[in-house]
Order: structure tokens, then C-alpha cells, then sequence
């Protein structure tokens, strides 16, 4: 596998430290660390939109939801897990 490409990104010295202390900490690099926060900081944008469009939801569609995840949640507790 080729190499991936690569950039410099200015960061503030305490910034930068932080993240060093984090890597160490971890015992990981500060790569890791950065890329690891970029994603989490994606997910918890991600689920703040599924939030927003939950909390606009009318009465009824909410309702439909509600049901809906209720049959989710009892399909999947029915013990057909493959165990």
C-alpha cells in the first residue's frame, strides 16, 4: 500500500504539547490522537443532526418512531443471537 500523502498543520505550542501528552499517555502516536479526535468530533456532529431532525419530528411521525424502535429493540432481544 502506497504511502499516504501528507501536510503540515500549524497549531499552537500548548495545543501541540497536549496532544503529545495525550499520544504518551495512550501510549500511541500524536497522529493517532488527532485523527481519533477528528472522528469523534464527526460522530458527536453526526448524532447532534440526528437529534435536531428527531426534535422536529410532528406528533404522529414521532409516535411512528417510537413504535418503530420499539419492534427494533424487541426483534433483537428474541435470542436468535447465533449463540
Amino acid at each position: 500500500m502506497a504511502p499516504s500523502q501528507t501536510t503540515t498543520l500549524r497549531v499552537p505550542i500548548e495545543l501541540r504539547d497536549e496532544i503529545s501528552r495525550l499520544a504518551k499517555q495512550r501510549g500511541t502516536t500524536m497522529l493517532t490522537v488527532v485523527t481519533d479526535a477528528v472522528h469523534r468530533l464527526g460522530r458527536e456532529e453526526w448524532w447532534m443532526s440526528v437529534r435536531g431532525a428527531l426534535d422536529e419530528l410532528h406528533d404522529a411521525e414521532a409516535a411512528s418512531y417510537r413504535a418503530e424502535s420499539r419492534r427494533l429493540e424487541s426483534a433483537a432481544a428474541d435470542g436468535l443471537d447465533g449463540r
